[in-house]
């Protein structure tokens, strides 16, 4: 597909200041100016990232006093607590570190996480019965609640209490929990709505246990260390894909370090399965290694082993829970190849898709599991907000994803008379609805997408950070580059642009092509990945091309190598 690159423009005076006073290269300051650290105290914070100093405090968060004193109440009572996470990958982590925390501090606790086909998303009734007839009086829900208004006022008339921790989109009515904690509640001072579920669950914790400091719960002895619960936190945080700026960033770079070094059953467990070899735990690692194994319990069978894996004490139990989740992925992966490839061949049937602002796709049969990362797929190919539903006896289960200028749950709100229930964020949401009004809600969702964006946000824009000369690369330039990790969402690995360059060499092979490129006098190895037909960069071909910059490691030694995201020829 084409795309547009664009240059990025740093307001130049900030980038000196940056650079002068953080004594770095006018580089790292001019990448450090594009993603809005304009003074030299935010970017110190940023490049620091320092649990003590770097993190809000919890207490800033509307309804964190409320629900960690509710807790205090329900340990110093020796109540029965349960724990009721989502399916997904933030709500099974989330689960896992506060189930693992309440524990330590001697805490009669249960968790339940639903089945994502038998029960569905959120609180249900069955489920809360199940908990009431067990003697559960406190449900502290993680990732989800938020919009299970009749389900929280079911278990308040059975006595149970609801603490909802949840970042999702608020409904225009809250439920009657005895405490919600929600960055995005408008009374909330909290300065980062960007959680994810296991965020916030972990900010639960370090509420909880000041108040437990306070009310003298450990004694003489010293106070739980919570950054032993980093691992679990940021393999939901990531995974989650929520941005990696602000207090995600800082969870997750201390994260990855807990992660690295763990000794947690679960996780040992999960790093074998996924064959990653001891050590350092990159941000892409638990992306696309990890985080997919997490999710595919959700996805394909119940995330409740997810949970039983990460708060075991038996490495066998752990192991075998692993080796299970790995099945799933495989499983998942099948599934999501076949769907991918039927959902595909209905978009190459419609005529009318090049003139379209939107996907939207159904059919009869579809895994609900795997519909997230298929309109993930499709939004990659086509680059247009995407819904995919999978219909069975009638009804209709959905997932969508959404480009830059699209807001997903607004457009969804929109179509609101055509769906049964919907939620999720700017970038995603979920869906129900009924078969019969699938042509409906297709009609009014390309109006709402045909309103919403213009031609131009139909082209994928390549955001470069900088133009170089091949005469400023070299390993140093790595090293400047890695200060910034953790990459991800909000905080992108940097893009570069160099023009007319020389192609030397080109070994093609299964999955791409690796080049020899030339620029004034300098020689630099590259690779291109997911290679088109009409790949331009032929030996003796003069292109310009956008990349990241990488390190290859061969035979103990070190070179600096291209990653090619898109080049054309020279003009």
């Amino acid at each position: 597909m084409q795309k547009r690159w664009v240059l990025r423009e740093a307001d130049e005076s900030v980038v000196s200041l940056l650079s002068e006073q953080l004594k770095i290269p006018p580089l790292v300051a001019r990448i450090l100016a594009l993603r809005g650290l304009n003074d030299p105290d935010s970017a110190r914070r940023y490049l620091s990232s320092s649990l003590r100093s770097d993190l809000p405090s919890p207490f800033l968060m509307a309804g964190m006093e409320q629900a960690a004193g509710r807790l205090v109440r329900a340990l110093e009572r020796k109540e029965l607590i349960c724990v009721w996470g989502d399916y997904d990958v933030d709500g099974t982590t989330g689960t896992a570190a506060l189930v693992s925390f309440l524990r330590e501090v001697g805490g009669e606790v249960i968790y339940y996480i639903p089945h994502r086909i038998d029960e569905g998303y959120g609180l249900n009734p069955e489920g809360l019965k199940q908990l009431s007839s067990q003697g559960v009086r406190l449900v502290v829900s993680v990732d989800c609640g938020i919009s299970n208004y009749e389900e929280v006022e079911l278990a308040h008339n059975m006595g149970i209490d609801v603490v909802i921790v949840d970042h999702h989109e608020l409904p225009p009515n809250l439920p009657p929990a005895f405490a919600i904690t929600n960055p995005h509640r408008p009374d909330c001072s909290f300065p980062d709505k960007g959680l994810s579920g296991a965020g916030l669950a972990f900010y639960l914790i370090i509420g909880l246990r000041a108040k437990l400091r306070e009310a003298g719960w450990f004694g003489a002895s010293e106070s739980p260390d919570i950054r032993r619960y980093l691992d679990i936190v940021t393999l939901g945080t990531i995974a989650d894909m929520v941005p990696l700026t602000g207090v995600n960033r800082v969870l997750a770079r201390r994260g990855l370090t807990e992660l690295g070094g763990s000794t947690r059953p679960g996780v040992v467990a999960l790093k074998q399965v996924a064959r990653l070899p001891p050590g350092e735990i990159s941000a892409g690692q638990v992306g696309f290694q990890l985080g997919p194994r997490i999710n595919a319990a959700g996805r394909m069978d119940a995330g409740l082993k997810v949970v039983e894996m990460l708060t075991t004490e038996s490495h066998e139990v752990a192991l075998r829970i692993a080796q299970e989740l790995d099945e799933h992925n495989r499983e998942r992966q099948a599934m999501e190849a076949q769907v991918l490839e039927e959902a595909l061949s209905q978009v190459d049937a419609d005529p009318l898709l090049k003139e379209r602002y939107s996907i939207v796709l159904g059919r009869e049969g579809w895994h609900p599991g795997v519909l997230g990362i298929v309109a993930s797929r499709i939004v990659e190919r086509f680059h247009r907000p995407t819904v995919v539903i999978a219909f069975s006896q009638g009804a209709g289960k959905g997932s969508a994803r959404s480009i830059r200028g699209f807001h997903m749950v607004e457009g969804l709100r929109c179509c609101a008379d055509f769906l049964e229930k919907f939620g999720g964020h700017e970038y995603a949401g979920g869906l129900s609805i009924k078969q019969e009004k699938f042509p409906s809600f297709l009609t009014r969702f390309e109006e709402i997408a045909r309103d919403s964006l213009a031609p131009e946000d139909l082209i994928p824009v390549l955001e470069v950070d900088a133009e170089l000369e091949f005469s400023e690369i070299g390993l140093s330039l790595i090293r400047h580059i890695e200060t910034l990790k953790p990459f991800g969402i909000g905080n992108p690995e940097p893009l570069f642009v160099t023009k007319a360059v020389e192609v030397s060499e080109r070994r093609d092979f299964s999955g791409g092509s690796r080049l020899r490129l030339r620029q004034g006098g300098k020689s630099l190895g590259a690779v291109v990945f997911r290679l088109e037909k009409d790949f331009p960069a032929s030996p003796g071909a003069n292109i310009d091309l956008v990349y990241r910059i990488t390190e290859n490691e061969w035979n103990g030694s070190s070179a600096v190598e291209l990653r090619i995201i898109d080049c054309r020829l020279a003009p």
